[in-house]
């Protein structure tokens, strides 16, 4: 499966050539009004940067959802199926290939929010400031009564969520590719498909903490139970969906 998702990757390389260049453009920016004491030049940059990233991360969170649609509409797809490779596999691949996309441009855009934190830092009271700033942000959480491992379970709890949004997507235009085979008008059926079955994993979750016994879990605070029972979900919820593309690309569209 591994030349399947390098293949994948591939497909979306020049967006990530893209995002790269911006950043380096950004990063340069910003150095250089740090060189020449410029604060607006720094806060401007420093504000379309963080911009960015939003509309970045979003676009990066469905682009494999729209290379699939675009490969399906213009019917690229067909050689990947005729790969000795089951469609489970090629499924998944497309699935962690764009998660990896995601997490790519994310560790660049908070490579470079860091250097131009650093670097403004450095400039200003030296090296051991960084550090002493890294350890004051470090007490500051704990402290805070923020705990590490409520981190990490948001976090979680975030990636699983998105996750389930790619593969709806997925979902979505395989459905809408099925039915419409070559129509223009399949994107927007797709696109309702996705909000359609978003709408239906949002009521099963409502009617989930409907169960007496998880709403007891609930009212009683416990942040860990919160995240146990909405770990579960989206975990069975994933599973169906992913089960569901394969099942419906494996009958309609491999040969």
């Amino acid at each position: 499966m591994g030349k399947l998702i390098k293949y994948e990757l591939r497909k979306q390389r020049t967006s990530r050539l893209v995002i790269l260049a911006a950043l380096a453009v950004g990063l340069l920016t910003f150095w250089g009004g740090l060189l020449f004491d410029n604060s607006n030049v720094m806060g401007v940059t420093i504000v379309l940067m963080f911009g960015a990233a939003i509309l970045v991360l979003f676009y990066t969170g469905i682009e494999g959802v729209l290379v699939l649609n675009r490969d399906l509409r213009t019917r690229q797809s067909y050689m990947l199926w005729m790969v000795p490779k089951s469609v489970w596999e090629i499924m998944a691949a497309k699935f962690v290939s764009s998660i990896l996309q995601m997490l790519i441009v994310f560790a660049l855009f908070v490579a470079a929010g860091g250097a131009c934190l650093a670097s403004a830092i450095w400039k200003e009271e030296g090296f051991e400031a960084i550090v002493e700033a890294a350890q004051l942000m470090s007490r500051a959480f704990v402290e805070g009564g923020i705990q590490w491992e409520d981190l990490v379970g948001a976090a979680f709890l975030i990636f699983l969520a998105w996750s389930l949004v790619i593969l709806i997507g997925f979902l979505a235009v395989i459905l809408a590719r099925t039915v419409l085979v070559r129509s223009r008008f399949a994107g927007l059926f797709a696109v309702i498909l996705f909000f359609i079955i978003n709408y239906i994993v949002g009521r099963g979750y409502d009617l989930m903490y409907q169960i007496p016994g998880i709403a007891g879990l609930s009212d009683g605070g416990s942040l860990i139970g919160l995240y146990v029972w909405d770990v579960l979900y989206y975990l069975v919820i994933c599973g169906i969906v992913f089960i569901a593309s394969s099942l419906v690309a494996d009958k309609k569209l491999s040969v």
